[in-house]
Formats: C-alpha cells, structure tokens, sequence
C-alpha cells in the first residue's frame, strides 16, 4: 500500500475494515510520528487509530476474523493486550466458541494473564467458565488441541474449520476431488449407455 491510498483510506475510513485502516495506519505512521496526529489531520482518538494499528499487526487468522466481524474491534482490543501468540489464538478461538463473551469478561481474563501471571487456559477457566476438554465430532470426536490447530490453520488461509477439515482429510487421502468427479462422471456415462443397450434389446 502506498501513502496515497493510506492517506484515502484513513479519510474515508468508515468504508474499509478494521485491519485495513491498520494498514494505512502502518503506512503513515512514520510520517506522523504518533497517533495523536494522526488523530489531528483524519479525525477520531488517537486510540482509535492505535487499536486498529495493532489490530492490523495480529496473525492473519484472528485479523480475518475481526473484519469478517465474528470478533468485535472492542474484543479485539483485548487480544491485542497478550504478548503471546499462541494466548492470541487461544483467546480468539474461545471468543468465536462462545455465544457470549463481552469484552468486560475478556479484560478480566487478560488481567489473570497479566498480573498474576497465569496461563491463559486457566484464565479462561477460572474468569469466563471456559473449559478445553470439549471434544468436536466430525467423523470421529475431535481433541480441543488438535481442533485448536485446525482452526488456526482455516483461518489463516480464510476457511471455516470444518472445509479445512474436509480438505485435510481428502489430502490424508490422497484424493483428487477432480479426479473422483471425473470418475464419477465415467460412472454415470457407463450407467446411460448399459440402460440405452438394454432399451435396444428389449425393443429389438
């Protein structure tokens, strides 16, 4: 991105997603030198453009997220605080799992992390209930771990976990979805033409 579509972005900011505007941000940053003017010259708080700014600099997965809005920017603003990958992931995974999980709850799990320094599984349990036992069922129960891993994965390469899933196991396979579509299509033509041979028989 050069600093004239970063320049429009941030103009026109409310068009363009939250890690968008994180990446104008980004862009011109240098030439601003803080987020206070660049609060001046665009409008809005400095920590508005802040918050964006770190949420642009999140791993892929968790960015797609919020711009897809499964993740509100105010819960991103809590992911941001861990220092941590993996307790960025852990968190984020947890926030799309639970049907509600304000970011209130979230400060105060990070707050466990932070201060009191403990780890962000049992953070989660101790503050928001949340538990990392749950097995997910697809053809067979799913361990929490390997289903965490998944998920990173999907996101990251911007796929629900289950397609990846899917996709995976296809590749565990060694199947060609291309390859059993043709084959499926041989079938269907080997099918057509025994059910004509039989019609000319029998009118025959």
């Amino acid at each position: 991105m050069d600093a004239t579509t970063a320049r429009d972005i941030l103009t026109n900011y409310t068009r363009w997603k939250p890690s968008e505007i994180g990446e104008a941000v980004d862009v011109l940053y240098e030439t601003f030198a803080t987020y206070e003017a660049i609060g001046k010259e665009f409008g809005r708080s400095s920590k508005f453009w802040s918050v964006r700014h770190r949420i642009f600099q999140l791993p892929d997965g968790i960015r797609w997220k919020i711009d897809e809005g499964q993740i509100e920017v105010g819960q991103g603003e809590q992911i941001i605080r861990l220092k941590e990958e993996k307790d960025q992931w852990l968190l984020a995974v947890s926030i799309i799992e639970s049907e509600n999980f304000p970011a209130t709850e979230i400060r105060d799990v990070i707050n466990l992390v932070l201060k009191e320094n403990k780890p962000i599984r049992e953070a989660l349990r101790v503050s928001a209930g949340i538990h990392f036992d749950k097995t997910h069922p697809l053809l067979l129960p799913l361990p929490f771990d390997v289903w965490f891993l998944i998920c990173k994965r999907a996101w990251t390469e911007r796929h629900n976990w289950e397609d990846l899933t899917y996709q995976l196991i296809l590749q565990g396979l060694e199947v060609n979805p291309e390859e059993v579509a043709s084959q499926l299509e041989k079938y269907a033509a080997d099918l057509r033409n025994t059910s004509k041979t039989g019609q000319d028989s029998s009118a025959s």
